[in-house]
């Protein structure tokens, strides 16, 4: 297992496993389809599955509701995978017994399938992840982001890049003592936030900042220009006070334009460390990644403050 295992859909239903495929992989994950129960067991043998989806109405031996069925297979071929029934008629009875057989969750093929898609299995895959971080070793761990880095750099699927570099910051973050709980990919009906990490630092250092810090990582197809920057500020300003630094990945690099454009927010209190393509090469390399944030951090102070001094000279 890899925290970026692949997800199963099991559905007899052509309409629908091509609405799964376009949502999923536009979120940037690996979708796989069996449309048969025969198929699904095949599948399921196979190794590094995260998520598997069971329509409850799929045919086969068992009868229109095979897919019932295939849950407790599915939990016992794909043993760290997370189940999830889908359903059209999500009578109690089916529930329960989806529950019983092992199910993570279920949801159902309403009007609001597609946001309920996206939320379940975030969270599914994120569980997935975290349960699978827990059994890493500081060896394993070390192991992990550079082989995510590298991934990362070698995709050339657009979404499953961008997903790719936010599983990298959590990694890297999580090695950073204090840093350990944070959370990923949230959305609501007026934004999104790739990473919120909860300060729990003890270093002076970091325990002078706010309780909270926003990562927002920006896919390497372009430069980082002045909106994103206004952007982040936004989503920062909307935390009550309680978010006032923020990182901002940019594998692509960094338009000229936005470190100018800081100067705007540094006296609001609002601290963003721009963090380019060889910025986040050195926090894979380094061990002591605190110290290198730190220097990072220190970096965007200095920037600010000589920017603000030529401003008043």
């Amino acid at each position: 297992m890899s925290g970026d295992g692949r997800i199963l859909i099991v559905d007899d239903d052509p309409a629908f496993l091509e609405t799964y495929e376009e949502i999923l992989a536009a979120e940037g994950y690996a979708v796989e389809t069996a449309t048969s129960h025969a198929e699904a067991l095949r599948q399921l043998d196979e190794p590094g599955w995260a998520v598997v989806l069971v329509d409850q109405k799929l045919q086969g031996p068992g009868g229109p509701d095979t897919g019932l069925g295939l849950i407790g297979e599915a939990r016992r071929r794909a043993p760290g995978a997370k189940v999830l029934l889908v359903t059209a008629y999500a009578s109690g009875e089916a529930v329960e017994r989806a529950f019983r057989e092992g199910a993570y969750d279920y949801l159902e093929k309403t009007a609001v399938f597609e946001a309920l898609l996206r939320v379940k299995v975030r969270n599914a895959v994120e569980a997935v992840r975290e349960r699978w971080l827990a059994t890493l070793d500081l060896n394993e761990m070390e192991r992990a982001i550079r082989a995510t880095w590298a991934a990362a750099q070698k995709e050339r699927d657009r979404n499953r890049r961008g997903i790719q570099l936010e599983r990298l910051m959590a990694l890297l973050l999580k090695t950073l003592p204090g840093f350990e709980r944070l959370d990923t990919r949230l959305r609501n009906e007026v934004e999104e936030i790739d990473i919120i990490v909860q300060n729990g630092s003890t270093d002076p250092f970091w325990q002078k900042e706010s309780p909270c810090l926003l990562v927002e990582c920006k896919n390497w197809s372009k430069h980082v220009g002045s909106k994103e920057l206004r952007d982040l500020w936004a989503k920062m300003e909307g935390r009550f006070d309680r978010c006032r630094l923020a990182l901002l990945v940019a594998p692509g690099g960094i338009a000229d334009t936005v470190p100018e454009l800081q100067l705007r927010k540094a006296e609001k209190g609002l601290l963003v460390v721009l963090i380019g393509p060889g910025d986040l090469d050195e926090l894979v390399q380094r061990r002591d990644r605190s110290e290198a944030l730190q220097e990072m951090h220190r970096r965007a102070v200095m920037g600010a403050t000589t920017r603000k001094g030529d401003e008043a000279s």
